[in-house]
């Protein structure tokens, strides 16, 4: 019986993990280099200025006041980003409401500030790092529900192949521990062994948090039965899962004195070991305005503490969230926080990387494990996988060279330069395919990895050449940022220019190891 248990679950977790393995492969990539969203941000608008010295809170909120005064009057929200680690520069943004008049429907805009002056910086227009983490749950081209759907299912299926995969190694944890180097298919079983059981735990809640996530669409018919049918509907259900329990209190602060600096400094008397995140201006030109102090979180998994003052029946009043409102409320944030890792520092965030890069690993290798154990069969459609395996595992790493290529090769003022970004991902992936599909695949796949291992080495150059960040000048002016960038495309390339040697050696080796056994047949 446990025999017979044990045959079921391996051939559920085969096609469970083969049915969506491209698709997986391809959430994986992209949502793991969503970790580094705001970095590739920076690298993605090299004309923005960092902030290398310390500058003082008000003064910053000076320079930003005097240009959002200036540029921003008839806004109905203002916000000012204060330098972090991940980003350090000063930004600030305003929504411009719709006019009737001009039939031009409200806008977010987006400045940087030169921190010297407090000059607006016009950067160039970029998909950034945003657009790239969004592929992984949207898919870009397709109807928003239709990507979540999709994204959904996969993901269910993704869970299943994760508890199969446990339940069909008895020795799962013995197994880790073993590697058979040149033994074929044994060695892609180990090397997928090593992937699926090292970053387990992170697999299992990455898996998990993002089903939960996607709830409102995968689960519609539970929010339908539970709320009604339609978006209004459905809103009560995020709202819900939003709602926080709050404080509130009355401060000895003249309401006539009530502004972002005196906000500012208010605040920063209560939290004084937390460096400020953000400043708002809610609701302007209204009756009502909020001033919004947004502070780092210094511990745990919250993302940001948050105070907002208004004037209410002529006396300031603060209101600070203390947490969910409801205990379901908490769950989703807590899997929310976890699955985006927005609390994590540089060392928990590379964790993350590393984890998410092996997750592909693990779906890459057992796609080749696939097509490894069908490979004696020799028939066309076996063949097709496996270019098509090439095509995707090394394909969409190319793509999205590609895509940073696109950001220093196009022109800078060309019309929907951001969206052609995105287009040069799919373009160069398309390109990828159809070049797999017309080799043999032993050729195809050397040459994708040559071809991943040359885009990835050039990246650091095109960016010397077409901006004034070279590595040296990044070095030379504390760019951490953009030479962290550039370093990691040439760690890329070496790893892919190593897996290209590595494939082709052993290609030779099996070419004359067949020779010499053609040769012994016929004598």
């Amino acid at each position: 019986m446990k025999q017979r248990f044990r045959q079921s679950m391996n051939w559920l977790h085969t096609w469970s993990g083969f049915a969506f393995a491209w698709l997986l492969f391809f959430i994986f990539v992209t949502g793991t280099v969503g970790y580094f969203e705001n970095e590739i941000d920076r690298w993605m608008k090299p004309e923005i200025a960092i902030v290398n010295e310390p500058i003082d809170d008000l003064t910053i909120l000076n320079v930003a006041q005097q240009q959002l005064t200036a540029n921003a009057q008839d806004a109905t929200q203002w916000y000012i980003s204060y330098p972090s680690t991940r980003d350090p520069y000063i930004d600030i943004s305003w929504l411009q409401p719709a006019n009737k008049e001009t039939g031009s429907s409200r806008q977010w805009h987006e400045k940087n500030l030169a921190p010297n002056t407090g000059e607006l910086i016009t950067t160039r227009e970029t998909s950034g790092g945003e657009t790239l983490y969004r592929l992984h749950y949207n898919l870009h081209y397709v109807p928003v529900v239709v990507g979540y759907l999709v994204t959904s299912l996969a993901t269910m299926l993704m869970l299943i192949g994760l508890v199969t995969g446990v339940i069909i190694h008895k020795k799962i944890f013995i197994e880790f521990f073993t590697f058979r180097a040149n033994k074929g298919l044994r060695s892609w079983l180990d090397i997928h062994n090593i992937f699926s059981v090292l970053p387990l735990p992170f697999h299992l809640m990455i898996t998990y948090s993002g089903l939960i996530l996607l709830m409102g669409v995968s689960f519609a018919p539970v929010v339908d039965a539970t709320y009604g049918e339609g978006q209004k509907m459905h809103r009560q259900l995020y709202d819900e899962t939003q709602a926080e329990n709050t404080k509130t209190q009355f401060i000895a602060l003249p309401a006539e004195n009530l502004s972002l600096e005196a906000a500012l400094i208010d605040a920063k008397s209560r939290f004084k070991d937390q460096a400020v995140s953000y400043l708002g201006l809610i609701d302007r030109n209204s009756e009502q305005p909020g001033f919004e102090v947004w502070f780092d979180a210094q511990e745990g998994i919250e993302f940001a503490t948050l105070i907002t003052y208004r004037v209410v029946e002529n006396k300031v009043q603060i209101e600070q969230a203390t947490g969910k409102k409801y205990s379901a409320a908490e769950v989703y944030d807590v899997l929310e926080h976890l699955h985006e890792g927005t609390f994590a520092d540089i060392y928990l965030r590379w964790l993350y990387f590393l984890s998410g890069l092996l997750g592909a690993g693990m779906i890459a290798t057992g796609m080749i494990i696939w097509v490894q154990k069908r490979k004696k069969q020799q028939t066309r459609f076996i063949n097709v996988i496996d270019k098509l395996n090439a095509s995707v595992v090394v394909g969409l790493p190319i793509a999205i060279a590609a895509y940073f290529w696109a950001n220093r090769l196009l022109p800078v003022q060309m019309a929907s330069r951001a969206q052609w970004e995105m287009h040069s991902l799919f373009i160069v992936f398309a390109l990828c395919c159809c070049f797999c599909l017309v080799r043999a695949p032993e050729k195809a796949w050397q040459n994708m990895l040559w071809l991943a291992a040359a885009a990835y080495a050039l990246i650091p150059l095109v960016n010397m050449l077409t901006t004034k960040h070279s590595m040296l000048a990044s070095l030379q002016s504390s760019d951490w940022l953009m030479l962290g960038f550039d370093l990691s495309m040439l760690t890329f390339a070496g790893c892919f220019a190593f897996a290209a040697v590595v494939l082709q050696k052993r290609s030779v080796i099996t070419s004359s190891n067949s020779h010499i056994k053609q040769t012994v047949k016929g004598i």
